[in-house]
């Protein structure tokens, strides 16, 4: 369905301090032991530095799967939360096997990937 997409993008624009803050927490407690927020990337994941609306597969110092690197485009807020919903089933292959079952926790990833640049 084309409008959740759209519903999700809106949300995400609005982005609301106490969203971020949700956000960091649930980024140091899920994803901080593979990616950073650093310049660098790390051994087990790519920085996530500007990640919204970076292309896919872009950062030269990680290697990424042949999945992700097939997949093209730009990490938009929408295509975020689509990968992190179920991250085989938006790229069969690749190597994140981690997945945000929780709309509003994804929500709140991504608002507060938006403020890392």
């Amino acid at each position: 369905m084309a409008v959740r997409p759209i519903l999700v993008l809106l949300l995400l624009l609005a982005v609301r301090p106490a969203l971020a803050a949700d956000g960091r927490t649930l980024f140091a407690d899920q994803c901080a032991s593979c990616h950073s927020l650093a310049g660098a990337s790390g051994p087990d994941g790519p920085s996530l530095k500007g990640i919204v609306w970076r292309k896919v597969a872009a950062r030269s110092d990680f290697v990424y799967s042949g999945a992700l690197k097939s997949l093209g485009g730009s990490w938009s807020p929408s295509r975020l939360d689509e990968f992190l919903k179920d991250t085989q089933g938006f790229a069969p292959g690749t190597g994140m096997n981690f997945v945000v079952d929780s709309p509003q926790d994804r929500a709140a990833l991504i608002a507060y990937l938006r403020t890392a640049r």
